[in-house]
C-alpha cells in the first residue's frame, strides 16, 4: 500500500511539473519590452551596420509581436521586428530603411498579417493608398473550369501625424485572402508547393502621394538592407502607378 502511494506521489509530481514546464515555456507572460537605451544597444549589437541612434516608438502588434521604428546615425529610418522567444525579447529582423511591408506573423493566416513603415520625412509624403489585388484566374480542376474575377481593395493612410506605423488588415482583405487560399489549394496539385508559395494569385501595392495629391517616389524611404535573424515571414510592397489600377468608368 506504501508502494502504491509512494508511485501515486511520484506520478503526480511528474505531471504537475510537467505541466508547468509546459506553461512556463509556451504561455509564460513577456516580460515588459526593453528601454530606449536597451533597443539601440541590441540593435547594433546585433546588426552594427543599422546604426540605431533614436528610437520614434515601440508599436506592438499582440503581445509576442513588437514594430520599432528608429532613425540610424546617417538619419536613415529604419525598422526593427522583435519576438518574444525562449523567454527573452529577441530580434528578429532590421531593415535600414522603412519602405512598408507585409508582417506576416502567424504564417499562412491572413488574420494576423500586418502593414509596417518608417517613411523618411525628407521624401515628404503625405498620404500612402495600400492595396490588395487578386489577380484574374480561370483554370480547370476535375474537368470543372473555374473563373474569378480580379479584386481591387484599397487603405488610405494619412503621413501628417506621424510618418511610421503599423497597420492591421482590414477584415474584408482577411476575408478575401482566406478565399485565394482556399481557391489556390484546391488549383495547386502539390500541397507542399502551396505551402512554399501561398498567394501566387494576389499581392500588396502601394502608392506614395505628396502634399499636393502627386504621385512621388520616395528614394529616401526605400532600397535599404534587411538583416534576418529569427524566423519571420514578410512579404514586399510593390510600388504601384495609378495607371496599374483598374478604375471603373
Amino acid at each position: 500500500m506504501k508502494k502504491k502511494c509512494m508511485w501515486l506521489l511520484v506520478v503526480l509530481s511528474v505531471v504537475s511539473l510537467t505541466t508547468f514546464l509546459v506553461y512556463w515555456y509556451f504561455f509564460w507572460p513577456p516580460k515588459p519590452f526593453p528601454s530606449n537605451e536597451e533597443i539601440v544597444r541590441e540593435v547594433n549589437r546585433t546588426y552594427e551596420e543599422a546604426g540605431a541612434k533614436d528610437i520614434l516608438d515601440t508599436l506592438f502588434v499582440d503581445t509576442h509581436h513588437v514594430v520599432v521604428p528608429y532613425i540610424s546615425t546617417n538619419e536613415d529610418y529604419g525598422l526593427s521586428y522583435w519576438g518574444w522567444r525562449n523567454h527573452k525579447w529577441q530580434v528578429l529582423t532590421i531593415d535600414t530603411k522603412g519602405e512598408p511591408k507585409v508582417w506576416k506573423v502567424n504564417g499562412n493566416d491572413p488574420s494576423s498579417f500586418v502593414i509596417v513603415w518608417n517613411v523618411d520625412p525628407n521624401d515628404q509624403l503625405q498620404e500612402i493608398q495600400y492595396y490588395l489585388i487578386r489577380n484574374r484566374n480561370y483554370g480547370m480542376t476535375n474537368g470543372a473550369e473555374y473563373y474569378f474575377p480580379k479584386v481591387q481593395m484599397k487603405k488610405e493612410i494619412s503621413l501628417r501625424e506621424k510618418s511610421y506605423g503599423i497597420l492591421q488588415l482590414p477584415k474584408n482583405w482577411v476575408h478575401v485572402l482566406n478565399s485565394v487560399l482556399i481557391e489556390e489549394r484546391v488549383g495547386q496539385p502539390s500541397l507542399f508547393l502551396h505551402d512554399i508559395f501561398p498567394l501566387q494569385n494576389a499581392y500588396f501595392g502601394w502608392i506614395p502621394y505628396n502634399e499636393s495629391g502627386k504621385e512621388v517616389f520616395p528614394e529616401q524611404t526605400v532600397n535599404g538592407s534587411t538583416y534576418v535573424v529569427g524566423d519571420i515571414y514578410q512579404e514586399h510592397m510593390l510600388i504601384m502607378n495609378k495607371v496599374d489600377l483598374e478604375i471603373p468608368k
